[in-house]
């Protein structure tokens, strides 16, 4: 492969993209970088040369845990911002992530050549690198502020299932002026249907497949697995290393696989997106301690098969899969069961009302009516003094609103309204009123929970009826969308079993990049008018159950 000239870094506007000369591979050749004291190689990643040589617009990578994925669009990254000239804003799931990347994976790869170094100029710093006419951003994904802040030609979002959903829509708008628009998301999966493995099923769906050199069969390890890690038998002993159980082979003869020997094979190639699932299932990297790949992989699963937690680490690591064990209360049906007779109401009195704060303000407000609490009204706004309206036009009796991020906003609105609006804290074990001091002294109540089981009792209070929705055919076209999004948010509230730092293991809601806003917004709501010493749930008349035929089960 013939190497660059200086001569051949060409602006943008003359570049030929089918130029051999010009390809991303002949510019790594070219600028030199090296990891960890070697020339970058693909050697025992070929599944990489594909991708490396993949130029499509939109590219989608689920994947487990180190397969080198990450390098490799960073390497495309640089590409595109010194090579072509062009803007590349690269999204991480907060601040921190930013400043880890960029220190520890950006900076060395840039250091590591000569000729990106003075391409670099005097330019260090963490969230912005000069690259010849281009320019490499570092950006977190955490305020739609800093999702809007910059214009691309490039986006990518890595580790996506960290992120908050709706600020990634923010970010790949920022392409819409440039003649390139390339957009690469990458990540671990977290859930069925959420994150990557959402726009992963949205791609043509590549998967390597491993050639046979015996009967010529492809086999896919993740769609077949376990069944390609064959256990050895005593008649292919000798051929194995000592005390190796298992080996990578063919479903259909049973001769040995070999992990460079493969294709990417799309499972509908018409489609635009190209969506690439990568595991650690065909990793040529010989494992510490274990004979081969294969006897690791299994023995890994055998002890992890018995423990959710651990199962789940391997789902989503190894073979690079969202894991489905995740207990999902909240579906269509029991949202139809909460759907009452009526639409949002533009004033009402006696309300309360909870307030989820994010990157705006997600407000739930509700009337009690017996022992049901009605919800009237849904929004989204990033003006606090929205609130001062809403308790006015809606008569709030109570109100309870999430401490956090913005604390001193929220002690501020509370401060105006003593004795009827609480801050929210998630911590503890039982149910904790208390107050705080704020300017001059005043004091603010304070509401302390644990946040699982707040939320449970969230969920049990819309089994047992007591949550009534607006109805979705008694809404016009702009509510209509306000209450698609709240079922939406209400069905993202996910239990899984994860491990504190600590080695507590225990059962927690989703939280983080998964969209819930309005669920926590109706679940602060409900700690005010049923957890506040103004009301309780009573007995419930049969009638509300008529939906399911005499309760839901």
């Amino acid at each position: 492969m013939p190497k660059l000239q200086v001569s051949d870094i060409i602006p943008t506007s003359h570049y030929v993209a089918t130029s051999s000369r010009k390809t991303l591979r002949d510019w790594i050749d070219y600028v030199g970088i090296t990891l960890r004291g070697q020339p970058y190689s693909t050697d025992k990643h070929e599944y990489l040369n594909d991708i490396l040589a993949d130029t499509s617009p939109i590219q989608v990578f689920r994947k487990g845990a180190q397969v080198a994925i990450s390098t490799t669009v960073l390497l495309k990254s640089m590409y595109v911002a010194e090579h072509l000239g062009k803007k590349v804003v690269y999204y991480f799931q907060s601040d921190s992530a930013v400043s880890d990347f960029s220190n520890d994976r950006c900076q060395p790869m840039l250091d590591s050549s000569p000729y990106l170094r003075d391409r670099c100029g005097t330019t260090v710093n963490v969230q912005l690198k000069h690259l010849g006419p281009g320019t490499l951003y570092f950006r977190g994904l955490m305020t739609r502020s800093a999702a809007k802040s910059i214009d691309a030609d490039m986006m990518v979002a890595d580790e996506l299932d960290e992120a908050p959903e709706a600020n990634y829509h923010f970010a790949f708008d920022r392409l819409m002026h440039s003649d390139l628009q390339w957009a690469t998301s990458l990540s671990q999966p977290s859930i069925p249907g959420f994150g990557i493995d959402k726009q992963f099923e949205d791609t043509d769906q590549r998967f390597w497949n491993l050639v046979c050199n015996s009967c010529g069969y492809r086999n896919c390890l993740e769609l077949n697995w376990p069944s390609n890690f064959i256990p050895i038998s005593k008649a292919k002993r000798k051929t194995f290393p000592e005390k190796a159980t298992h080996y990578r082979g063919c479903i259909k003869c049973g001769a040995r696989l070999n992990p460079a020997e493969g294709e990417w094979i799309a499972k509908y190639p018409n489609r635009f997106k190209r969506g690439y699932h990568l595991s650690q299932l065909f990793t040529q990297i010989k494992p510490v301690q274990y004979p081969n790949v294969a006897t690791k992989i299994m023995d890994e699963y055998e002890a992890y098969k018995t423990s959710q937690l651990k199962l789940e680490r391997f789902v989503i690591s190894v073979l690079g899969f969202p894991f489905a064990g995740g207990a999902a209360r909240v579906d269509d049906n029991l949202l139809d069961f909460c759907e009452g007779e009526t639409g949002f109401l533009y004033e009402s009195n006696d309300c309360f009302m909870g307030i989820d704060q994010g990157d705006r303000l997600s407000i739930a407000i509700g009337q009690m009516v017996g022992h049901r609490l009605h919800m009237v009204h849904f929004e989204e706004t990033e003006k606090w003094d929205r609130l001062d309206d809403l308790m006015s036009r809606y008569g709030v009796r109570y109100c309870v609103i999430d401490a956090m991020p913005n604390k001193h906003s929220a002690k501020s609105f509370a401060s105006r309204y003593p004795g009827r609006v609480s801050i929210q804290y998630f911590a503890g074990k039982n149910l904790k009123q208390s107050e705080e001091l704020f300017e001059n002294s005043l004091c603010i109540p304070t509401v302390t929970m644990d946040r699982t089981d707040s939320l449970d009792a969230l969920i049990d209070k819309m089994e047992g009826g007591f949550i009534v929705l607006p109805s979705r055919s008694k809404c016009d076209a702009k509510h209509l969308g306000v209450i698609n999004d709240v079922r939406r948010h209400l069905k993202n509230l996910i239990s899984k079993v994860e491990q504190s730092p600590t080695g507590v293991v225990k059962r927690v809601y989703l939280r983080g990049g998964v969209e819930n806003h309005y669920g926590m917004a109706l679940n602060s709501a409900c700690v005010a008018a049923f957890e506040m010493g103004v009301t309780s749930p009573g007995p419930m008349v049969l009638p509300v159950f008529t939906k399911f035929g005499g309760g839901r089960a």
